[in-house]
């Protein structure tokens, strides 16, 4: 086993013929992260003269002319074949410190488990793993959750990296915890089974005119400006990662001004003579057959309603007057790697977040894949904590888990110390410490 330098073409077509392809180990995603200011080596794992894995690296100088270094959601490696696993690491620690990169991390793409949106242990990972599906098909969680165990045991015990991956939220370098549904599926039939109130947002964007519509220009400065509380990073990280990617597509919620007026307009009229119906009733006290406590908590709800239907007229006529053409809320960064397709980050204006676009934008993208030769679609990250009162991201996980998804659960970060005394000696002289952002 040793170590090589691959070039951006042949590590592409190695990756993205992986069974564990991901967004993260992609030459684009590499682009992005230069612009975020990390050096990018692409590595293979050459066992006898054929390559048996390979993993983008991201390297950044930090003290002394050394180096940190980070494998996002890799290495790709067959992760059964433990021998090869082992030689690989082992080879890879060696590599680093000779080129004076003093620490590495990793989050493998292993799964640790599959949970069904309410964070219950699922029997069925149809599509994710082949290794967790013949496992869980046999009905064995407990043989399912020993696979990944032995592979961290593996990691740790033979090859001397710490565990980091005990988490629950962010702590992470990359999230360990993602919504998903299993592809092909009837859009019809899933739309039936979800929750009423999951329904009801996507009617209501429906009434209050938001279409969607996919972006053929590629424009990323265009939702940069629109939404750019929702970026967490430079503009550039984003135009390296989307511009000449055919593997990344654009998705937008546009509100259709006049529409958004017209039926604002309607939905009040219509909410204020079903509250003064109510009124009347209650007024009428005596009526026969009413529930009292039932029609006063039906005319709360309709003022409560209509207060919300009064602000959207307003909106929408100052909208009408200001964007004739439309106005664009919310989007959606898609990408497809092997047989999934993610939701790689998204995004909406907080001045209309009373407008649920968003979910109705993550439902059409869905809907558009839901026959496809795809296997899976990633709704993006949530937290592994499925408790309303003590989850302070509870409102996360119930948006990207509303349309009836499951969790995937990875096995988390590892890291080791390539060369430990200048890794130490970088830990204990530098007060502001380099940590990986991506």
């Amino acid at each position: 086993m040793k170590i090589v330098e691959l070039g951006q073409e042949e590590f592409d077509n190695l990756a993205k013929n992986h069974e564990y392809a991901n967004p993260w180990q992609t030459s684009n995603f590499g682009k992005a992260a230069e612009a975020l200011g990390y050096e990018v080596l692409y590595l293979g794992f050459e066992d006898g003269r054929a390559i048996k894995g390979c993993t983008l690296l991201l390297t950044k100088n930090v003290y002394l002319g050394q180096s940190i270094s980070y494998a996002p959601r890799g290495i790709l490696i067959d992760y059964e074949d433990y021998k090869l696993l082992e030689a690989a690491l082992v080879e890879l620690k060696e590599y680093l410190n000779n080129r004076k990169i003093m620490s590495f991390t990793m989050d493998p793409p292993v799964i640790l488990s599959i949970k069904n949106y309410k964070g219950q242990l699922k029997e069925d990972s149809t599509g994710v793993d082949k290794k967790l599906d013949a496992i869980l098909h046999g009905g064995d969680i407990l043989k399912a959750n020993q696979y990944a165990a032995n592979i961290r045991e593996l990691i740790m015990r033979k090859t001397k990296f710490e565990y980091r991956g005990e988490n629950l939220y962010f702590e992470g370098i990359l999230p360990r915890w993602y919504a998903f549904t299993n592809l092909p599926i009837n859009a019809k039939t899933l739309l039936s089974k979800i929750d009423k109130r999951a329904r009801n947002k996507l009617r209501k964007a429906a009434k209050l005119g938001i279409e969607i519509l996919r972006d053929e220009t590629q424009n990323v400065e265009y939702i940069y400006n629109i939404a750019k509380e929702n970026f967490r990073r430079p503009i550039e990280y984003y135009k390296n990662f989307i511009e000449n990617n055919p593997d990344c597509e654009i998705y937008l919620a546009r509100i259709n001004s006049e529409k958004y007026v017209n039926n604002s307009k309607v939905l009040y009229e219509r909410e204020l003579e079903r509250n003064e119906a109510l009124n009347r009733i209650i007024q009428e006290k005596n009526r026969s057959g009413k529930n009292m406590n039932r029609v006063l908590n039906q005319k709360m709800e309709s003022d409560a309603i209509i207060s919300a239907y009064k602000e959207h007229l307003v909106k929408s006529t100052q909208t009408l007057k200001d964007y004739p053409d439309g106005k664009v809320i919310a989007f959606c960064i898609v990408t497809k790697n092997g047989n999934n397709v993610s939701i790689f980050e998204d995004g909406y204006m907080k001045e209309h977040k009373d407008i649920p676009a968003i979910a109705l934008l993550r439902w059409k993208i869905l809907e558009h894949y839901s026959s496809s030769n795809f296997r899976t679609f990633n709704f993006g990250a949530i937290t592994g904590n499925f408790n309303k009162k003590q989850n302070p991201l509870y409102g996360l996980n119930q948006s990207r888990l509303s349309l009836r998804g499951n969790v995937i659960e990875y096995i988390g970060e590892f890291g080791v110390m390539t060369n430990k005394t200048m890794y130490n000696l970088y830990q204990a002289s530098v007060i502001d410490r380099h940590k990986f952002r991506i």
